[in-house]
C-alpha cells in the first residue's frame, strides 16, 4: 500500500491533460523524430528534465510511455521484457536494458500555435517549428534488487531498444572506482563489499563514436544462499525449498508446486536444531522483505526481538519466505509473496516435514503466522491432519491474520485501479496494483474487492446500480477460499491461540463516511486534478467513497476531461469496514520512501486520517458477527482457547511489550509441560517496579522463586510458603528484562518480566 500510494502521487504530478488517440495524428508530418510525448500521459516528467538516475521503475515507466508515443510503433510492448527478467531471476541474475530514442514535446508557451479541427484533432496554424526536441540514452536494469551482494549483470541483445544511435558496447563504474566493459550478449559478476543501494555510472559507446553518460541504482540485500545438499538444514544461509505438493488455482492451466526460502536461526545456548520455532512470512508484493527483515518483525519496544528473546532459551527461530521465481518448466513468473494461498502452505508441509526429520529429542514445534502467514499455517496444519502427515506442532501462534478476511478502502482502490489502467495508464501503478490488489492472495483475502464492482466490459469504471453498491469480494476467488477454510477449520491436536492489533472494546479507526481526501492538486496553471476520498458509509447508507477529475483551464474557467467515481453501500446490520475496530494500516509513513518530495507531502498534509482499518479486530479472531463494530466479550465465540486483544486499535502486526509477553509465556509454558490449576491462574504484574507482586485466586502450595537475566545468569532465589490473593516481595533490580520461575511440587511457570 505504501508503494500504490507512492507511485499515485508522482504519477499525479506528471499528469497532462491530453488524450492518448488520434488527436495528434495530423502533427506526425512536422515531427522530425516521430515520437511525440505529448501522445501519452508523461508521468515520468521526461519532457521537462532528463533525470539524473535511474531505477527499474522509473526506467520502465520512461520506456512505455515513448513506446506509446512513437506514431511509427518501433518499440515492441512492455511483454518482451518478461523473459529475460524470468531468466533473470531463475539464474540469478540482473539483466541491463538500454533505449536510446530522440522525441519530441508541445511547450506551453507554443499551444497558441496550434488550433484543433472539427474532428477534434490538432494541426499547426502554420509555423511548425512548435516541437522542442529532447534525447534520451538510458540503462536501468529491470529487476531493481539481488538478494545477493554478487551480481551477475548481463545485457541481452532484445533489451537492447533504439529509434535513433546504434550502440556498440557499455562501460560501467561501480562505487569503489573499478570500470568494466559490457557487450551484447556479456555477462559481468561484481561483488558489492556491503549491502543496500548502491549507483553505477554508465558510459554507453556507439558504432558511430559517439558516447552518452547514464546512471542508475540498485539495491543488494547481502543474503548468503546454502548450496543444494537435499534435505540437510544449514544455518546462517538461505536454504531454497521445493513443495512436493503441487497446487491449480483458479484461471492457471496445471498445478505445479511452489517455493519457498528459509533461514535457520539456531539457539544461543547449544546450539542445536531440537526446539523449533518456524516464523511464517505474510502478505509481501514483490517480495519486499528477505528472511532478515522477517526476523525483524519480532522486534519490540527499543532494540529488542521476542525471537532473540526465545534463542537464549533455547529455542531455534526458522523464518519461512516466498520469494519471486519461475514456474518450472516455463518462463513465467511467479510473486511468491502473493501467490494462492494454498499453494504456500503445501511449501510450509515440506519445510515441516523436513524439520521433524532432522531436529534432535522430542520438542515439539511452535509455528507463527503473522498476516496473510497465520492463513498460511493454519491451512497447513489443518491439511496435514486432514491427509495423515506428522506436523509435530503443539502450538500455533495467528498474528493479527484475516480469518474472516481483509480491508482495504473500496475508495482507495477505484483510485489506484483508475490511475493505473484508465487514461492515465501508469506502467508503475499497474505493477503495484497488480501485485497489491489483482494478485492471488488479494483477491482471495480482501472482503471487497473492485473486480466485484467493474462494469462490463471496463477495467477501471464501477458500476452504479444499487445492488451494485454492497460489498463483494473478488469472483471466483473471495468466496471460494473462505469456503474452503470454513470448511476445513482449525487444526486440532495443537493449542491455538490469537494475537489481534484491533480493539476489543469498539474504539473505532476514525467514523464512517468521513472525509479522508478533499483536495486539489495544482500541477499547473492551466492543469488540475481534484481527488475527493472518503470512508465506506454508516450502517444502510450509500455514498460516494472515491471521484476523481481531471481539469485544463479554457478560455475562462475549468473544464473537466477526464472523471470517474465509486459509490459504495452498506447493509442495516453494520457500517463500513474503513473505521471499524482493526489493526490499522497507518499511512504515516509514506513519505519516508521518498524524503523532500513535495507532491507526497502535499498528499500527506490533505489526508483527514492517517489510518483505516486492514484487519478487522472480528477477522483476528475468527468471531463471525454481521456487525464488524461489535464487542469482544466472554461471550464472544472464537475458536482460539487464549487470545490477547487490546483496547485500543494499533497498526498490523506490531508487537507491543503486552502482546510479546503473552506469546511468549505461550510458547515458554507449553516446553515446560502442563500445570495445574493453582499455578495456571497465577498472575504476575508486569511491569513491575520496586517489588515483586504475585495474585493467586486459588491456593499455590509452597514454591520456590528463582530470577535470571536473559542470559540465563541467576540473580535471586527465594523459598514462598503456600499463599492466596496478593503477596509482595521487595526487589531491587536494574532496568531490563528478567525471567521468573515459580516452582513447587506439582510443576512449574516461568513470566518475563520487565523493570521500567
Amino acid at each position: 500500500m505504501n508503494q500504490i500510494v507512492r507511485i499515485f502521487v508522482l504519477g499525479l504530478w506528471g499528469m497532462t491533460l491530453h488524450a492518448q488517440d488520434a488527436a495528434y495524428d495530423l502533427l506526425k508530418s512536422d515531427s522530425q523524430t516521430h515520437v511525440l510525448i505529448d501522445r501519452v500521459w508523461c508521468s515520468s516528467k521526461i519532457n521537462k528534465q532528463t533525470p539524473s538516475l535511474l531505477d527499474a521503475s522509473l526506467f520502465r515507466q520512461i520506456y512505455s510511455e515513448m513506446q506509446r508515443a512513437d506514431f511509427d510503433q518501433r518499440l515492441p510492448d512492455l511483454s518482451v521484457w518478461e523473459t529475460p527478467k524470468a531468466m533473470g531471476i531463475a539464474q540469478h541474475e540482473i539483466p541491463l536494458a538500454v533505449l536510446v530514442t530522440d522525441f519530441e514535446s508541445i511547450p506551453q508557451s507554443q499551444l497558441a500555435s496550434l488550433q484543433k479541427n472539427n474532428l477534434g484533432q490538432w494541426l499547426a496554424k502554420g509555423n511548425s517549428q512548435y516541437l522542442q526536441q529532447h534525447h534520451f540514452a538510458g540503462v536501468a536494469p529491470i529487476i531493481g534488487t539481488s538478494r545477493t551482494n554478487t551480481v551477475t549483470f548481463t545485457l541481452p541483445e532484445n533489451l537492447v531498444f533504439s529509434t535513433a544511435k546504434t550502440l556498440a558496447s557499455l562501460s560501467l563504474t561501480f562505487e569503489n572506482g573499478t570500470a568494466f566493459s559490457l557487450q551484447k550478449g556479456q555477462k559481468l559478476p561484481i561483488t558489492f563489499p556491503r549491502s543496500g543501494q548502491h549507483t553505477v555510472d554508465v558510459q554507453l559507446h556507439f558504432t558511430d563514436g559517439s558516447q552518452s553518460q547514464s546512471r542508475f541504482s540498485l539495491i543488494t540485500e547481502g543474503q548468503v544462499y546454502g548450496k543444494n545438499n537435499g534435505f540437510t538444514v544449514v544455518p546462517n544461509v538461505v536454504n531454497t525449498l521445493n513443495s512436493t505438493l503441487t497446487y491449480q488455482g483458479f484461471g492457471e492451466s496445471a498445478p505445479f508446486a511452489g517455493r519457498g526460502e528459509y533461514e535457520l536461526f539456531l539457539d544461543t545456548t547449544n546450539g542445536v536444531l531440537d526446539k523449533p520455532i518456524i516464523l511464517v512470512d505474510g502478505f509481501d508484493p514483490g517480495d519486499s522483505r528477505n528472511t532478515a527483515a522477517i526476523y525483524n518483525q519480532l522486534t519490540y519496544g527499543v532494540g529488542q526481538n521476542m525471537a532473540d528473546d526465545l534463542r537464549a532459551l533455547g529455542f531455534d527461530v526458522i523464518v519461512l519466505n516466498f520469494p519471486n521465481y519461475v514456474r518450472p518448466n516455463s518462463t513465467t513468473t511467479v510473486d511468491g509473496g502473493v501467490d494462492f494461498i494454498q499453494r504456500n502452505a503445501f511449501v510450509l508441509v515440506e519445510l515441516l516435514q523436513q524439520i521433524n526429520a532432522q531436529k534432535v529429542g522430542n520438542e515439539q514445534n511452535v509455528v507463527i503466522g503473522p498476516s496473510m502467514g497465520g492463513l498460511i499455517s493454519r491451512y497447513a496444519l489443518r491439511y496435514m491432519e486432514m491427509n495423515s502427515l506428522h506436523h509435530d506442532t503443539r502450538l500455533y501462534i495467528s498474528f493479527d491474520s484475516p480469518h474472516l478476511g481483509a480491508n482495504v478502502p473500496i475508495g482507495f482502490q477505484h483510485l489506484f485501479n483508475y490511475m493505473a489502467f484508465g487514461p492515465l495508464g501508469d506502467t508503475s501503478m499497474q505493477a503495484i496494483v497488480n501485485g497489491m490488489l489483482k494478485s492471488p492472495a488479494a483477491r482471495q483475502m480482501l472482503i471487497d474487492h473492485l473486480e466485484g464492482h467493474l462494469q462490463a466490459g471496463s477495467a477501471f469504471e464501477f458500476m452504479t446500480a444499487t445492488n451494485a453498491l454492497l460489498p463483494t469480494g473478488a469472483p471466483n476467488y473471495r468466496d471460494a477460499f473462505q469456503n474452503e477454510l470454513n470448511t476445513m477449520g482449525f487444526p486440532t491436536t495443537v493449542r491455538n491461540v490469537a494475537i489481534a492489533n484491533g480493539a476489543g472494546n469498539g474504539t473505532m479507526t476514525g467514523t464512517p463516511d468521513m472525509v479522508v481526501m478533499d483536495h486539489t492538486f495544482n500541477q499547473s496553471s492551466s492543469q488540475r486534478a481534484i481527488i475527493n476520498l472518503r470512508f465506506t458509509p454508516a450502517a444502510g447508507q450509500t455514498n460516494q467513497v472515491s471521484r476523481f477529475r481531471g481539469q485544463t483551464f479554457i478560455l475562462f474557467g475549468w473544464v473537466t476531461l477526464l472523471e470517474s467515481l465509486a459509490n459504495c453501500r452498506y447493509p442495516a446490520t453494520t457500517a463500513g469496514l474503513d473505521s471499524a475496530p482493526g489493526g490499522r494500516f497507518d499511512m504515516s509513513g509514506l513519505a519516508t520512501g521518498a524524503p523532500g518530495n513535495t507532491l507526497i507531502t502535499e498528499f500527506m498534509d490533505n489526508l483527514e486520517i492517517q489510518f483505516f482499518d486492514f484487519i478487522p479486530t472480528l477477522s483476528a479472531l475468527a468471531v463471525s458477527n454481521p456487525n464488524w463494530y461489535s464487542s469482544i466479550t466472554t461471550n464472544s465465540v472464537t475458536p482460539f482457547v487464549n487470545y490477547h486483544v487490546p483496547t485500543v486499535n494499533e497498526n498490523h502486526v506490531t508487537l507491543t511489550t503486552t502482546n510479546q509477553l503473552f506469546a511468549y509465556n505461550e510458547i515458554v509454558q507449553g516446553q515446560l509441560g502442563l500445570n495445574p490449576l493453582a499455578i495456571e491462574q497465577l498472575q504476575v504484574k508486569k511491569p513491575m517496579g520496586s517489588q515483586l507482586e504475585l495474585y493467586a485466586p486459588n491456593e499455590v502450595t509452597a514454591s520456590t522463586l528463582q530470577l535470571t537475566d536473559m542470559t540465563g545468569k541467576i540473580i535471586w532465589t527465594s523459598s514462598l510458603p503456600s499463599f492466596t490473593g496478593l503477596v509482595t516481595v521487595p526487589m531491587d533490580l536494574s532496568v531490563g528484562a528478567y525471567l521468573l520461575t515459580l516452582s513447587n511440587e506439582s510443576g512449574k511457570k516461568t513470566f518475563k518480566l520487565m523493570k521500567s
